[in-house]
């Protein structure tokens, strides 16, 4: 996004650290997008308080990393900040201000001590679903593999007045941004597609292709939407396709790695969180029964305990 955006003309600063940081210094952020090579030099530190308040703070950190990225943000918000959270997963005001079964219900798995909730104001808080298939070559180097599109409302789902500056800067920045009034809803419906051939592939080490193509992991695959599937109806979030037409658009990007097997390779924490262990504990509250999200849940929790990759005890 970083990339973009500064083309575009804004002006972007960035939040990194240790090799990341070196490389952005010595060499700028860096994008490979249509086999056309980008490079900008922006204003980069590890220290936010080294920064301005800013109008617009885009959070794209691993959820891994969210706790200890929200405890320094402070520096960067002003009363008009918004803070637009554009991260794989649940986030941790997904029910807060909501209507439902859950209404105001915390969720422990991405913010177990309320360190993120109380460091990012709800009001300002823009939740923002990305549809888009990069990967890291190296530090400061970003590669887009594919998608553009990506999904704005409101945390607390207040209104969509006030979006369209944002919408229109990442639009003239060349993404396809859509505003919503009901953002949750696009996150279940983004999460429904990732629960399970990200931690499959943290299981197995393969590409989505090769997971989506073996008829029984396909299946699993299946049983594992359907449960989400379920959880959604029961939130008030139907499902907007079938599970056979969300595979398929996985199945159409080809020999992907998911953004879980990549940090694996990478000797990343991986982030089994906001992508399984949320669901598996919004089940157990509203006592519907989800054995196969468990099951690879545990199966996933032991994997990636074994190669040093789980951020918080399990």
């Amino acid at each position: 996004m970083g990339v973009l955006l500064a083309l575009a003309g804004a002006e972007v600063s960035v939040i990194a650290h240790d090799a990341t940081l070196a490389a952005i210094k010595h060499d700028g952020l860096q994008l490979t997008k249509d086999g056309k090579a980008h490079r900008v030099h922006v204003r980069a530190t590890d220290d936010p308080s080294q920064l301005e308040s800013q109008d617009y703070v885009i959070v794209s950190v691993k959820t891994t990393s969210l706790e200890d990225a929200a405890s320094h943000i402070a520096p960067l918000l002003n009363p008009d900040t918004k803070v637009i959270t554009a991260m794989n997963g649940v986030p941790w005001w997904f029910f807060v201000g909501s209507n439902g079964v859950l209404s105001n219900k915390r969720l422990a798995a991405v913010d177990p001590h309320g360190i993120v909730e109380k460091s990012i104001p709800l009001a300002q808080t823009v939740g923002c679903v990305v549809y888009m298939v990069c990967s890291v070559d190296a530090p400061g180097k970003v590669r887009h593999n594919g998608g553009n599109k990506l999904i704005i409302g409101y945390a607390d789902n207040s209104q969509v007045e006030g979006l369209d500056e944002i919408k229109d800067l990442l639009n003239a920045a060349g993404f396809s941004c859509h505003v919503t009034a009901a953002i949750r809803n696009d996150i279940w419906h983004k999460l429904w597609g990732n629960l399970s051939i990200n931690p499959i592939s943290l299981l197995t080490g393969e590409t989505s292709d090769i997971i989506i193509n073996d008829p029984l992991v396909y299946e699993l695959c299946v049983h594992m939407m359907q449960e989400a599937a379920a959880i959604g109806e029961a939130i008030n979030i139907p499902m907007d396709a079938s599970t056979t037409e969300v595979i398929g658009r996985a199945r159409a990007l080809g020999a992907f790695k998911t953004s879980m097997l990549q940090d694996t390779e990478a000797g990343k924490p991986v982030e089994l969180d906001a992508l399984l262990t949320v669901a598996h504990d919004i089940g157990t509250i509203l006592n519907l029964p989800t054995p196969f999200i468990d099951s690879v849940l545990g199966l996933a929790r032991l994997r990636a305990r074994k190669l040093g990759l789980l951020d918080r005890a399990a």
